[in-house]
């Protein structure tokens, strides 16, 4: 059974906030991390702009927390340089989301010092959290049908964090690992980990309660590309198709025709750009329908202010998708 956004995600939250106190007794001020920062400091190097926000609303600033990904850049094509596995080495623990998100960072832990075990994937196995089926060709590349990747999840949907609780989830394995690998922290990260709970639980109560007032035949999208399933799942909201199955492969003159149809069937008037991405093929779709290509909605980068934190652009994400509907 999938974790609703209500009272089974608080509850979850308040007993993390408790464990993590907890921490602080059971293993008497010291590390639990087998190369712990030596300092008082502690580094926490996030791959994307996204998850280094969920981060922060996980630890507060009891701990520095970096990014490789600028904000606006597109996390599927981002080649790495050297100046970023130098961040590797210098970072106590790596976030990542996985799912075949950002895998690139796992070939860069040999060069910079680091292993497997410095690295936290966000998005793989979380347990109570039903996961969607992508339709993005890049996480099944090279694989045979019906074979997965080396995780064993194949064409599973990365992005579990544009559904506020899957965010929820998120912060709650930053928390408890930074937690266990810095007891001497773990009062501190509890405190912060609460309050950016309240964020979140804020953000998804007012967002909820706006959605609910649109009459649910009206909650129908189209985006660039497939990102926003586990969105449209939380919301109730139809997405009638996307741009591009994959970021950075244009479609087929087959797909566009097929999207054309659907909006029309549909009777969408809007279609939705990204921040990272360009819009020609939108621009193209919104001439054949006479639909309006809206403002960039955020997925996989932040942007400029309010949209420069997780909360701040998943507002900025409703308030674009509700002005749609009207």
């Amino acid at each position: 059974m999938r974790l609703s956004i209500g009272s089974i995600a608080q509850r979850r939250a308040a007993a993390l906030v408790a464990a993590i106190a907890l921490t602080v007794g059971a293993c008497g001020g010291s590390s639990a991390s087998a190369s712990p920062s030596n300092g008082p400091d502690y580094v926490v190097l996030a791959t994307t702009s996204v998850f280094a926000d969920i981060a922060k609303l996980a630890l507060g600033d009891t701990v520095t927390i970096n990014t490789i990904v600028p904000a606006g850049v597109d996390v599927h094509t981002f080649e790495p340089s050297p100046a970023d596995a130098q961040k590797l080495t210098d970072a106590d623990l790596i976030v990542m989301n996985g799912l075949g998100l950002d895998e690139w960072v796992l070939t860069l832990l040999e060069g910079a010092g680091k292993t497997e075990a410095d690295v936290l994937e966000l998005g793989e196995d979380l347990t109570g959290f039903e996961y969607i089926e992508s339709t993005e060709e890049e996480h099944e590349a090279g694989a045979e049908e019906g074979e997965t990747d080396e995780h064993g999840h194949g064409g599973t949907d990365p992005h579990i964090w544009l559904d506020p609780a899957g965010a929820q989830l998120y912060m709650e394995r930053i928390a408890k690992r930074v937690s266990d690998d810095r007891a001497d922290l773990a009062d501190r990260i509890a405190l912060a980990f609460g309050e950016g709970v309240d964020q979140l639980t804020a953000l998804k109560n007012d967002v909820a309660a706006k959605y609910a007032a649109i009459p649910a035949e009206k909650r129908k999208i189209v985006t660039f590309h497939d990102a926003f399933g586990y969105y449209a799942r939380a919301y109730g909201i139809t997405i009638v198709g996307v741009a591009v199955e994959a970021p950075g492969q244009d479609p087929s003159a087959q797909e566009i025709a097929a999207l054309i149809e659907a909006i029309r069937a549909a009777g969408v008037t809007s279609i939705f750009s990204e921040v990272q991405f360009p819009s020609k093929v939108l621009d193209q779709i919104a001439a054949e329908t006479g639909a309006v290509v809206l403002e960039d909605l955020y997925s996989d980068a932040l942007g400029a202010a309010p949209a420069d934190t997780y909360v701040g652009a998943m507002q900025k994400n409703a308030d674009a998708i509700l002005a749609s509907f009207k």
